[in-house]
């Protein structure tokens, strides 16, 4: 009879979690490519700060009724933290989102995609500054043969494109709004202890709301009304339930278990499930473009996020 040395145990436990980690901001990035599409398809329907205002409230309502016996138990713990929450659902929640919203009324998409590309780079950077998280040999070669994979599926191999961007205040906007995901990554590690996930959601979607709120009054006040449409209806759906809910979930277990910086590095993945989605849904062409762009980005991921290996 054969028995497994606790060494041993650790490593295979350590790897399965390395592998699910990666798993869940995949399943992140894959529900988020959806939401660029969802953005600039809805544009002329809904102003921006009150899309996301609707998403937040169906993402909240949704989530509540599963999160009040938790609530219910740990609202000690929220008092003493009220800043931390306060602080990330600005960032996270109120401002991220509504930036690319309201960017993606005079952002083309290939910008769009192009600035989306920089957040796992300012998270790689925030991280080893604040956290000390190393970045070696491999995941470094990695990262740069993701990042050059996205830059060809941006150009669909022609980089005199890149020549012919221009770049304006929604631009900037976007940047921001990578910015501002990169440091909610960061403040997901350091959610306070005895806080679950269903009630961290429930506190920071709500408070996100909250701060949304007087932003969608005044665009009402303006004149900018909603069209109920059924797409809208659909859009608000997939937003609140899947790029807000599902999504967010996933990356918060996928920042868990392999950290802010290697779950960023797999966020390169999303203009390539953006491009087979435009293949899919938009009828796009399927280029060689696309097949050397998805191997670099998949090679430079699987590069970036292994384990490395010790030698005894």
């Amino acid at each position: 009879m054969t028995s497994t040395s606790p060494d041993a145990s650790r490593k295979s436990s350590a790897l399965s979690a390395s592998w699910q980690g990666a798993l869940f901001a995949l399943a992140a990035t894959v529900v988020w490519s959806f939401n660029f599409i969802a953005a600039r398809g809805l544009i002329d329907t809904i102003p921006p700060c009150t899309l996301a205002f609707g998403r937040w409230l169906t993402a909240f309502l949704a989530v509540l009724p599963f999160a009040l016996p938790a609530l219910r138990r740990e609202w000690r713990h929220f008092l003493p933290h009220w800043g931390y929450y306060l602080l990330v659902s600005l960032i996270g929640i109120a401002f991220f989102n509504t930036a690319i919203y309201k960017g993606a009324h005079t952002v083309p998409a290939l910008n769009m995609t192009l600035i989306a590309t920089t957040a796992p780079l300012f998270t790689l950077l925030l991280a080893r500054l604040f956290f000390g998280e190393g970045i070696n040999a491999l995941r470094a070669a990695g990262i740069v043969t993701a990042f050059c994979g996205v830059i060809l599926l941006i150009c669909r191999g022609d980089l005199g494109v890149l020549a012919s961007l221009s770049f304006h205040e929604g631009d900037l906007l976007l940047l921001a709004a990578s910015l501002s995901f990169s440091i909610y990554t960061l403040l997901v590690r350091k959610k306070p202890e005895g806080c679950g996930l269903l009630s961290y959601f429930a506190i920071t979607f709500g408070l996100g709301m909250i701060l949304l709120l007087p932003a969608a009054v005044w665009e009402y006040a303006q004149g900018m009304r909603i069209q109920f449409t059924p797409t809208l209806a659909g859009g608000l759906l997939y937003m609140g339930l899947g790029a807000s809910l599902l999504a967010f979930w996933c990356w918060a277990k996928a920042i868990s278990l392999i950290g802010p910086g290697r779950s960023s590095i797999i966020y390169y993945s999303l203009p390539l499930f953006a491009g087979i989605e435009a293949v899919l849904f938009l009828g796009e062409p399927v280029l060689w473009v696309h097949f050397v762009s998805g191997a670099l980005i998949v090679g430079g991921l699987v590069m970036s996020t292994g384990e490395k290996k010790r030698i005894h």
